[in-house]
């Protein structure tokens, strides 16, 4: 049935999400949450009930439901609207040469959508569902500005009733949201210290420190303009609940350095962009951002993680193309010791930072 995430339900039955189109819409972009229930450890399914019983759509990041201390079941959401597909059917596509043959870097760079965030809970095993009550998720960096989308948010519980959201933005860094009530209202997006764009982060609680650790695609403008946009797969961890991000390491990468400075908060794509179908305009190009892309080019995106008491499975996409330009594409896994998460060090010997940060939530 296609679910894309699991939770543990009293009395020993399963809960699963799916996400889907909505059924008779002809819009691409509508899509909605269904809850699945088994008594059987998956091998047969209950008939699944709607969660995002509103107007509103609901796309999820596989893997990204959680249960809160609470018994809550928490599954951040976001909403996409507009017109066409992915692609701006006017816009040129970023991508770069390898041994002279076009190759495509791009990740919804064009892409005619606005998309807000918000969050599903239920507090009776998934029998019924709520929404947030303070609204969508989306950043404006300031009054009467622009709006910019946020996707595919992941959540993660910092302490009990209380919740941090990481998102996806196309301004070179991650943002991030808190709630005080177990999902029920959040912050506006803050911008983190993480830099990267156009691909999704996951975050988990660490067992054994108590710690939050974070594995995102991690890049910096200048690599993003050159056109390496999931080039490196990175992890950080947090001892104050999500406030600083350190001990940054590669899970995997092509490019130099476990940590990179972001840069400007703005909107940040390729500069090498291409007119990839008969009859549209060619762009001007960029020729420092141009170079040809290395024959061992890869993507390192969509991470999943699961944190056990002395070790991290992370798996996540990888597609990379041979020196003729052809891709390839498969999952990857690495079981890694939790002390490689600290740079080698006792995980243990590394304090909390504060105890708490106050931040106040809306009440509207």
């Amino acid at each position: 049935i296609g679910v894309t995430g699991l939770v543990k339900l009293e009395g020993g039955l399963v809960g699963g999400v799916q996400a889907r189109g909505r059924p008779g819409s002809d819009v691409s972009s509508d899509a909605e949450c269904v809850f699945w229930t088994s008594e059987d450890e998956g091998r047969t399914w209950a008939h699944p009930r709607l969660m995002n019983t509103g107007h509103s759509g609901a796309h999820a990041l596989g893997g990204s439901m959680i249960r809160t201390t609470s018994g809550r079941i928490v599954q951040p959401v976001y909403h996409r609207i507009g017109q066409g597909r992915w692609h701006d059917e006017r816009a040129p596509f970023a991508g770069g040469y390898i041994n002279g043959r076009f190759v495509s870097t791009d990740a919804h760079f064009f892409d005619p959508h606005f998309s807000g965030s918000y969050v599903l809970y239920s507090d009776d095993e998934g029998a019924t569902w709520q929404t947030n009550r303070d609204g969508e998720l989306f950043v404006q960096l300031e009054c009467d500005g622009p709006f910019h989308k946020t996707t595919e948010p992941a959540v993660v519980e910092v302490a009990p009733n209380r919740l941090m959201m990481i998102l996806r933005t196309v301004l070179g860094r991650m943002f991030q949201a808190w709630s005080d009530d177990d999902g029920e209202t959040w912050t506006r997006p803050f911008p983190t210290q993480l830099a990267g764009t156009q691909a999704p982060a996951k975050l988990c609680t660490l067992p054994a420190t108590g710690h939050l650790l974070v594995v995102w695609t991690q890049v910096d403008s200048e690599e993003v303009y050159r056109g390496f946009c999931r080039a490196r797969l990175s992890s950080a961890v947090s001892r104050n609940g999500g406030g600083m991000w350190e001990s940054f390491q590669n899970v995997e990468s092509i490019l130099e350095g476990t940590h990179v400075e972001p840069g400007p908060i703005e909107v940040t794509r390729p500069r090498a962009c291409y007119a990839v179908h008969p009859g549209q305009p060619e762009v001007e190009v960029d020729p420092r951002c141009a170079e040809p892309l290395p024959e061992r080019y890869g993507r390192f995106s969509y991470p999943s993680v699961l944190a056990l008491e002395d070790r991290v499975l992370v798996s996540h996409g990888f597609s990379w193309h041979d020196r003729n330009g052809n891709q390839f594409g498969t999952t990857k896994l690495k079981v890694l010791p939790l002390s490689w998460f600290y740079g080698g060090e006792d995980p243990k010997a590394h304090s909390a930072i504060l105890e708490k940060i106050e931040i106040q939530c809306p009440t509207g």
